[in-house]
């Protein structure tokens, strides 16, 4: 369906008459591989009590290339797709994402925090049925920046924003309230997906999972948000900026933070992790305890369980 009144168009977005768009189609930076920007939850509401209300943004293969299953209105079934691919096209050579394990022979799920098969796949079954009407296709590619304007946009819930087109983000954002994201790209091995990450510093913070990353971020140009061990934040002391980390200070939304201080805010209200231009420029780098999903408690238990998390870990000196 062609839709050619924009208000309407926006208005039918906030009330979930139409459930989402998709921003952009094509290759992935990474692999070549294609690959769909899918953004959503227009309506204000948002389950996730840490960003808050957020328009939210998912990186995710083609069903249709890839040849996901999705059955009825379920869910796709990325489970496999995952398991075949490491999710590369969207995720790169992140060390957080499904790692293969010599071990087994197999991909494995390493330490990302999403739960592939909730948000990720329910959005990505809407692609496949052709629920989300398509820039460019459905709906003009002019319309984008209004899409985004006075909304807090979060790119980036799923697959790292670097995989897509850097312009696509710079006109969603250009007229938004506020917005967070993050990428691994700028280490990148995958060249077209680090420059990608580069032309994305002013809007997107740059992952690092150990100090020597993050003083590589700071000299590329970007601003850090450096994933520390779980437990290494206790105290009032350790919430002071530059007290763990010099010229870092810890995530005002994190659990730590409220614990410590009695008071938390959320990402919307924060605005640090905007990049290195805007609301966020005049702040410091983010640290934030890891929180993702594998169990934690013994360390080299994890490192052995997981490739990836062995490597996040030494990093971190969390091994020692």
């Amino acid at each position: 369906m062609e839709y050619t009144n924009k208000a309407k168009f926006i208005a039918d977005l906030e009330s979930k008459k139409i459930p989402g768009v998709i921003l952009w189609r094509g290759a992935s930076a990474i692999d070549g591989t294609p690959i769909v920007l899918v953004a959503n939850r227009f309506d204000a509401k948002s389950g996730n009590e840490k960003t808050g209300a957020m328009v939210q943004t998912w990186i995710l293969p083609d069903p249709h290339a890839a040849g996901i299953e999705c059955t009825g209105s379920r869910p796709a079934k990325i489970m496999a797709w995952l398991k075949d691919t490491a999710a590369q096209s969207i995720c790169g050579d992140c060390p957080h994402a499904w790692q293969y394990n010599a071990a087994t022979g197999q991909n494995e799920k390493g330490t990302c925090y999403v739960r592939e098969y909730q948000a990720p796949a329910a959005t990505l079954g809407g692609v496949y049925r052709g629920a989300y009407p398509i820039a460019g296709i459905d709906f003009p590619t002019a319309w984008i920046a209004d899409i985004g304007a006075g909304r807090d946009i979060r790119a980036g819930s799923y697959g790292d924003p670097a995989a897509c087109a850097p312009e696509i983000w710079a006109a969603f954002m250009e007229k938004c309230a506020g917005r967070t994201g993050y990428t691994h790209g700028w280490k990148s091995a995958f060249p077209a997906f680090k420059r990608n990450a580069w032309r994305l510093r002013n809007l997107l913070m740059a992952s690092c999972d150990s100090a020597a990353d993050l003083r590589a971020a700071r000299d590329a140009g970007y601003r850090g948000f450096y994933v520390i061990p779980h437990g290494a934040i206790n105290t009032r002391a350790d919430i002071k900026s530059g007290a763990i980390v010099p010229g870092a200070m810890v995530c005002p939304a994190s659990n730590e933070f409220e614990t410590i201080t009695g008071r938390a805010t959320s990402c919307i209200d924060c605005g640090a992790c905007s990049g290195a231009a805007g609301k966020g420029s005049r702040m410091p780098d983010i640290i934030i305890a890891d929180h993702s999903t594998k169990k934690r408690g013994n360390a080299a238990k994890l490192a052995a369980s997981c490739p990836a998390a062995a490597n996040m870990l030494a990093n971190m000196g969390a091994l020692a």
